[in-house]
């Protein structure tokens, strides 16, 4: 399927590649539906990849979501892919829903900007709470995304069964978005990294607020899996939110396999390192992208020409994070 080369913003989703053509190494970087945040993310790195490193090819995927680009990595059909911190380690371990595979075949790569659980209703809408979507109409994400499984955890935890607690829509970001704007769905739920472009554009053409998650509501979720942490969406994120919103959030990672070429992975990481202004650009999440948390939230090795360049950029901390998981 490489019999062209792909530009990053030229690449739409259901085109996997993988292999090598000529002296050119394919780096394919797994996101999510196209037009999302990850997959935003996706095209400028490898923007940035093609214009600076010689010999490489990336190109942006979309895909089904954070799950899915696990699973692509494993099956040899893209090389890196965006996830979260709790698949990463279970990925990279071989265990929970990763079990009988093979260990290590997935490591880190550099950690972004963390997902926080938004929970969207319209300004006039009768729920204050996560408990009031009992027998509610609620947008839960699309399979083989993380967010619907985080969705789920959540109204689990909340004590409502999807299907018969309520009414659970699964289809993707935007959908829901309409599907809220035009009466369809009660609420909406999404684990993102803000601003997210489909909620920008909903509160530009609706009145809708953003639910208070409970602190004991995610003390439980965090007692539960500790892979989910604390944190608030920060007031002003969006247009008209002028207060923060209690919520939790999940470490939000970029994996990659630890067969690509480790100075492949050096000359990339270096390149995305030294053009973070333009990632800036590409999405405001890259605007708090820095060295100081370039490794946040990782639990397992990183890729070698990761490493090599985070060590020679003084990383805080790489060294004792280095030790912790073995490297």
């Amino acid at each position: 399927m490489r019999n062209i080369k792909l530009t990053a913003l030229a690449v739409a989703g259901g085109l996997f590649l993988s292999g090598q053509l000529h002296a050119d190494t394919y780096l394919s970087i797994g996101s999510n539906p196209v037009g999302n945040t990850a997959y935003q993310w996706a095209a400028g790195i490898s923007e940035v990849v093609n214009k600076n490193v010689k010999g490489v090819n990336a190109a942006a995927e979309g895909t089904k979501g954070y799950v899915a680009n696990v699973q692509l990595m494993l099956d040899g059909k893209v090389e890196a892919g965006f996830s979260n911190t709790k698949l990463a380690y279970e990925a990279h371990h071989a265990d929970g829903d990763y079990a009988g595979q093979k260990s290590g075949q997935i490591v880190g790569w550099m950690s972004i900007k963390p997902i926080i659980m938004h929970v969207i209703v319209m300004a006039d809408s009768d729920i204050k709470s996560v408990t009031d979507l009992k027998g509610k109409r609620v947008g839960m994400g699309q399979p083989g995304g993380t967010s619907m499984l985080d969705a789920d955890f959540l109204m689990r935890t909340a004590g409502l069964e999807p299907g018969k607690d309520f009414k659970d829509f699964r289809v993707k970001l935007p959908a829901m978005v309409d599907m809220l704007g035009n009466g369809q769905l009660d609420a909406l739920i999404w684990n993102g990294s803000p601003p997210m472009p489909p909620v920008i554009k909903l509160k530009s053409q609706h009145k809708v607020r953003i639910l208070d998650i409970p602190r004991d509501l995610s003390a439980k979720i965090r007692k539960a899996s500790p892979a989910y942490t604390e944190g608030d969406l920060p007031a002003n994120t969006y247009a008209d939110q002028p207060n923060e919103v209690m919520s939790f959030r999940l470490g939000n990672v970029l994996l990659i396999k630890s067969s690509v070429p480790e100075d492949i992975v050096y000359q990339a990481t270096k390149a995305v390192m030294e053009n973070l202004d333009f990632m800036g650009t590409v999405h405001p999440a890259w605007k708090k992208v820095s060295k100081d948390g370039i490794i946040n939230g990782f639990t397992i090795p990183l890729h070698p020409g990761a490493l090599r360049y985070y060590r020679e950029a003084g990383v805080p901390g790489i060294e004792a994070f280095a030790k912790s998981v073995g490297q």
